[in-house]
């Protein structure tokens, strides 16, 4: 293997591992909140008729280009329900955010350039050469999503997003 494939590779890892670190959940049951986060790529196989199907697979390898999907879970392992579950996360260094890529069922997403002044994408600007313009996707760093219902004991919530390494 070469050094350039050796440096991907340590990437990958970096990126996969740091990135189950940090991400992080709020809610009135955290203590009890388990957050898990999966660092995968999409996979085709074809059966023996040529059918083709495409499945995740845990992320192994990295390129530059590779498109990454980030899942964060969230499970209520409390006895009662948990209300008000946020999920922060945020982009991993060498990736930038592939647009309208985030996924959440039944929750409300707030993009972020800063990790501390969240927002609608399309209300985060910049300011650039002293004018202020909207913020680009390869700029967003950060994302919470806020899920609206409340996690009854046992349920599961997940997030998605996709990036692409630089």
């Amino acid at each position: 293997m070469s050094k350039g494939n050796m440096k991907y590779l340590g990437l990958a890892a970096l990126i996969a591992c740091g990135f189950a670190t940090t991400a992080f959940a709020q809610g009135a049951a955290t203590n009890c909140l388990v957050v898990k986060q999966a660092a995968e790529v999409e996979q085709i196989d074809a059966d023996a008729q040529g059918k083709k199907t495409t499945k995740l697979a845990p992320l192994a390898t990295a390129t530059p280009g590779t498109e990454v999907i980030y899942t964060t879970t969230a499970t209520n392992n409390c006895k009662k329900s948990a209300d008000a579950v946020s999920i922060n996360n945020f982009v991993p260094e060498h990736m930038h955010y592939v647009p309208s890529s985030v996924f959440s069922p039944g929750a409300q997403v707030e993009f972020s350039l800063d990790g501390k002044t969240f927002g609608p994408a399309d209300q985060l600007s910049v300011t650039e050469n002293g004018a202020a313009r909207k913020a680009r996707a390869e700029e967003i760093r950060f994302f919470r999503w806020t899920f609206q219902s409340s996690l009854q004991p046992g349920a599961s919530a997940f997030a998605r997003f996709r990036a692409v390494l630089n």
